[in-house]
């Protein structure tokens, strides 16, 4: 699911701390720790993880709001230890060949 950095704050401090009541304070310093905003965007980040995590859709629920004071993660937690195992290769190796090898790097722009 692609988030956006506020959000992916947001969703980790709930996720630290789940099953406990985050205060809206504490949230927007984590998720805005040198900027002054209003609640408001605390509300519009909360919804847009909401929508990414499907809460409410078919009787799923991931965070709940706790009127004046904060937000609670309710959804159950389960740890997993990292997998070690080297990922396979996503790229085949290259064939032998006759050509010259580059004398630039090619670089791939993105657009942000």
């Amino acid at each position: 699911m692609r988030l956006g950095s506020r959000a992916f704050d947001i969703l980790t401090a709930l996720v630290e701390r789940a099953g406990e009541v985050v205060s809206k304070e504490e949230l927007i310093a984590r998720a805005w720790p040198t900027t002054v905003v209003e609640e408001a965007n605390l509300k519009i980040q909360v919804s847009a993880l909401r929508r990414a995590l499907g809460d409410g859709q078919g009787g799923n629920r991931y965070i709940a709001t706790v009127v004046g004071r904060g937000y609670n993660f309710v959804a159950a937690i389960r740890e997993e230890e990292p997998s070690w195992a080297s990922p396979s290769p996503t790229i085949a190796p290259a064939a032998p060949h006759n050509l010259p090898f580059a004398t630039t790097r090619m670089m791939a722009a993105t657009k942000l």
